[in-house]
């Protein structure tokens, strides 16, 4: 049994940059992955430029401005301070992978399995398909077996005009008139190349094909039919304010999506991870550290969070007008804070009193005896 300081469990987006941080570092790391490393799954992980993290690089096209589009309205949000960024989740596993190959103290094992895991005496025997190992720390991105009763779900096309587009509208939220939470999402991402994304926030299941139907028509009602596809993309992300908190003093500590990474009214989760994981850093070199989860703010942030996606769920229509109206009634700067898990308590306040006050209270009373979603 080959003994680690620390197994990492999961080479998605958490667990590598984990690892990353972990590069010969004083540390002996193993990254456990379950699927084999071909044929990865290829996403695209965007975020507002509002904390410092080492894959800045990889950003593929920055965006100094974003329209929000809602009942002939149409909202400014100014990026200029803190640009809207895409990373390639291609990009991203090349790099830290290459890192990693040319490293001495990490090791991957893809296309294996834990079968138990098993405490001894301060440490964990790690039973695999392949043997066994042993670790004093485990960092584990696997998902919640819970069920998830609200999901994002997005259908995008990368797609390439024949002709040059010469005044290209970058969307963050284009509302439809559908009595459902839907809008698309529409960027410039660089190399002659635009995303077009079609997204529900829903408890209902989507058909894959209908919404790539509908993002055709989109584009072509837009910009013509003139195009072709470059590639397709898909996704589900669970939105959920049930989480698991880590306790402090454990060796044992859930990372990414499981642990509350993703901010549950938006989806967004590339920038939790990366403070996560600094975070983390300065738990294994005996500094003080931050559990996210646990702090009032995020406390704070999960009820308006639930509150939001209780609306979202009863009344889609009405919380269309709601979205719009907080980037519509709030700073930027404001906005992209609270947007990005990173506002002061007065940021909070005031987006809060800025909502359509009667049915925002009359959710947070009931959100006092209703399940957290």
């Amino acid at each position: 049994m080959k003994d680690y300081d620390i197994v990492i469990v999961g080479a998605g987006c958490s667990g590598l940059s984990l690892a990353y941080r972990l590069i010969n570092s004083s540390y002996s790391v193993c990254l456990i992955e379950n699927k084999p490393v071909t044929n990865r799954i290829r996403k695209t992980w965007s975020y507002w430029d509002a904390y410092e993290h080492p894959f800045k690089h990889l950003n593929k096209y920055t965006n100094k401005k974003l329209s929000i589009h809602n009942n002939k309205s149409t909202s400014i949000l100014d990026c200029s301070e803190q640009n809207y960024c895409s990373i390639d989740s291609y990009d991203f596993d090349k790099y830290v992978l290459n890192n990693i190959d040319e490293c001495a103290n990490v090791e991957i094992m893809f296309d294996t399995e834990i079968k138990e895991i098993i405490t001894t005496h301060e440490r964990y025997d790690i039973n695999l398909n392949k043997g066994s190992i042993n670790a004093k720390y485990i960092f584990d991105s696997r998902p919640n077996s819970q069920a998830i009763e609200m999901k994002q779900i997005f259908k995008g096309l990368f797609i390439r005009f024949d002709k040059e587009i010469k005044k290209f509208n970058t969307q963050l939220m284009d509302f439809t008139e559908k009595n459902e939470f839907h809008f698309f999402y529409c960027l410039p991402m660089g190399d002659d190349t635009y995303l077009f994304e079609s997204t529900y926030y829903t408890a209902l299941r989507k058909d894959k094909n209908e919404m790539t139907d509908e993002v055709h028509e989109y584009i072509k009602k837009r910009y013509g039919d003139e195009y072709s596809i470059m590639r397709e993309e898909y996704g589900e992300i669970p939105l959920t304010t049930n989480i698991k908190i880590n306790k402090k003093n454990s060796n044992y500590l859930n990372i990414g999506i499981p642990s509350g990474s993703t901010r549950a009214s938006t989806g967004y989760t590339f920038l939790n991870i990366q403070k996560q994981a600094d975070e983390y850093i300065k738990k294994l070199d005996g500094n003080n550290y931050i559990e996210f989860p646990s702090t009032f703010k995020s406390r704070v942030l999960r009820k308006m969070d639930n509150v939001l996606l209780q609306i979202i769920k009863d009344h889609p229509n009405a919380s269309k007008n709601i979205l719009y109206r907080m980037f519509e009634s709030n700073d930027s700067k404001r906005v992209i804070r609270f947007l990005s898990d990173n506002p002061t308590l007065l940021d909070i306040l005031i987006i809060v009193w800025n909502m359509p006050k009667l049915i925002f209270i009359k959710y947070a009373i009931k959100s006092f005896t209703t399940r957290s979603i």
